[in-house]
């Protein structure tokens, strides 16, 4: 089984089971498509790359009702990775029982919530991420990290899980 790190907010990972891409797919969670992975530039038109390509994706699966949030988080993720990490950028989105977008980037600094201040410029990304996401999540890869996102097909499965 493949493990995943949820960053709380003193930032130490705490380890969540996942089932990861194809070969490590657990028992029951059948992969239905991947589309990417997608490599962004490292400039500004990369969060909008990102979103063009969430929402023609989620478009091509009949799951245009995800588009809007997809895509906002998405943005977050990819500007996250613009600013604190190095090294190349890419988008994968997957289709198992929910839809998970993720984001790889070159360094292995895992993210975490943090608190932000009202006059902070930052620090407010990944609380949207939070109550947005039925789940998310960052683990270290062999050249950095890959931060991911879920939603959940349907969008009243969201309701019930206190985000």
């Amino acid at each position: 089984m493949h493990h995943t790190h949820l960053t709380g907010p003193t930032g130490t990972a705490i380890p969540r089971p996942v089932p990861g891409p194809a070969p490590d797919l657990a028992p029951g969670q059948d992969l239905l498509a991947i589309a990417g992975p997608w490599p962004l530039p490292r400039t500004p038109e990369a969060c909008s790359q990102a979103r063009r390509a969430v929402r023609r994706t989620l478009d091509n699966w009949a799951l245009d009702h995800l588009a809007d949030t997809a895509e906002l988080l998405v943005s977050e993720l990819v500007g996250n990775a613009l600013l604190h990490a190095c090294g190349p950028v890419s988008l994968t989105v997957v289709r198992r029982q929910v839809i998970c977008c993720q984001v790889r980037d070159g360094s292995r600094e895992l993210p975490y919530l943090r608190s932000a201040q009202a006059d902070d410029e930052f620090g407010r990304g990944l609380h949207l991420v939070d109550l947005m996401a039925s789940s998310w999540g960052a683990e270290p890869t062999a050249r950095g990290k890959e931060v991911w996102f879920e939603l959940p097909e349907a969008p009243d499965l969201l309701a019930g899980t206190g985000r």
